[in-house]
């Protein structure tokens, strides 16, 4: 048997096609654990995301798991852009596009 988070409107909307859904409500320590299994989910479609359109609302998905998690740990949203902007004064963005070259040991 298979399990994935979904969103909560998907069963509404499946509904709305005359599809019904087999759903249960998690708990809260099985939600967080499903959440960062879904935000892999999300983070492969975004490495897999055709085109520009595609990678914006793969990259709104992501967004939305980070939000979710956050949102269990009691953050805001201002709360992770907070770090976020933080970690960049400390270490940096990605606009320089540096990439590191290593040789893997064996």
């Amino acid at each position: 048997m298979t399990t994935k988070l979904i969103r909560d409107r998907i069963p509404e909307i499946a509904a709305a096609r005359g599809d019904q859904l087999a759903i249960h409500t998690v708990t809260p320590a099985e939600a967080a654990e499903l959440l960062v299994e879904k935000l892999a989910e999300e983070a492969a479609e975004v490495a897999s995301a055709d085109g520009p359109g595609e990678l914006l609302e793969e990259l709104a998905d992501v967004l939305e798991v980070v939000h979710a998690l956050g949102d269990m740990c009691g953050w805001t949203p201002a709360d992770i852009e907070a770090a976020r902007v933080r970690k960049r004064a400390e270490r940096g963005g990605f606009d320089w596009r540096l990439v590191l070259t290593f040789e893997e040991s064996e």
